[in-house]
């Protein structure tokens, strides 16, 4: 999704008040002593993409659901948290715990210190199905960005005439042409994250990728979400090639249920591309809320943390923890 889309829904955002049933008190954590003395191979998983991956919303907006996330809206003192180097001052390039608000990129003060990605939830259930296992999530995510490079399309719907992402996109390099700038910066993020790892004398194994990306096509061009597949296919290959892991399991997010122009078109195409690709899940999303703060193109706190169990449950299916029976009603098929 480019800037005019989402300002129009961040529009949305003032209107509700904060839910005052639980209250949250934030303590960051820049420190990890102790990192060194741990002994486990970490598991180390990567989250990237675009507006849902970074997360607009606020945790005292949470009504309550299957889970009681009331430990998760805390730190989580036994998983590993690089939130990117676009996070909040103080945290970027850095590892830390993994905690809400330190990935925060906006600047709303409604945001602020309480907003979060799936990485919660994600983090909440795989630690609690692995509970052997030493977990760090890599973050590195962008709203309102593409896979598909804007010079590649002339179709954008008549608002977006002549839109240009000035390479601006997670687009994989090809043809002798360089990645685009946030693909570029993904590697660069996951290698750092990773170089620091070794540095502190920590084993570690790439272990999944979570990807929420795909309004952005959905929502301009009818020939980009056409091709979204392909470029889902293109980006997850180049991926798996620069990071050494060619069967690195990758769990998706479908593209929300908000009124993005091609939307189905969209969603049919990531679906192809999932089910041609034997280590990938599409993860249904189009029956989760958009209710809160961050408007009809976003999750709002319910819904997020919900999203995060659902990646974490298809990613222990990729890994064969968990069968296809257990999760099919998370998996787009």
């Amino acid at each position: 999704m480019i800037k005019i889309i989402l300002s129009l829904c961040l529009s949305f955002a003032f209107s509700g008040a904060f839910s005052q049933n639980i209250p949250v008190e934030y303590i960051p954590v820049k420190n990890i002593t102790g990192i060194q003395q741990e002994k486990g191979t970490l598991k180390v998983f990567i989250l990237a993409g675009q507006s849902n991956a970074v997360g607009y919303n606020n945790i005292r907006e949470f009504h309550g659901g299957k889970k009681n996330y009331r430990i998760a809206f805390r730190k989580r003192s036994h998983i590993l948290f690089w939130p990117g180097s676009n996070a909040r001052d103080g945290f970027a390039n850095h590892w830390t715990r993994l905690q809400v608000g330190i990935s925060d990129i906006s600047d709303q003060p409604s945001f602020s210190k309480a907003c979060f990605g799936p990485e919660i939830g994600f983090g909440e259930t795989i630690s609690e199905e692995l509970p052997n296992e030493d977990i760090a999530i890599i973050k590195y995510a962008v709203g309102a960005t593409g896979i598909a490079r804007s010079k590649d399309y002339q179709d954008y719907i008549p608002a977006l005439k002549g839109f240009d992402d000035k390479g601006k996109n997670w687009h994989p390099p090809v043809e002798a042409e360089e990645a685009g700038i946030l693909y570029q910066n993904l590697i660069t993020n996951i290698r750092d994250a990773l170089a620091s790892l070794k540095q502190k004398g920590r084993n570690f194994e790439i272990s999944g990728f979570i990807w929420m990306q795909g309004e952005h096509e959905a929502g301009i061009s009818r020939t980009m979400a056409n091709d979204y597949g392909k470029l889902l296919t293109l980006f997850m290959n180049s991926v798996r090639h620069d990071l050494g892991v060619m069967n690195l399991p990758f769990v998706v997010g479908e593209i929300n249920s908000h009124t993005w122009a091609f939307a189905d078109i969209g969603r049919e195409s990531q679906a192809t591309a999932c089910r041609n690709d034997p280590h990938s899940l599409l993860i249904k999303t189009t029956d989760l809320s958009r209710k809160g703060i961050g408007g009809l193109a976003h999750f709002d706190a319910d819904s997020m943390l919900t999203l995060g169990d659902r990646f974490a449950n298809g990613m222990l299916q990729l890994l064969g923890i968990k069968s296809a029976e257990v999760t099919s009603r998370l998996v787009i098929q």
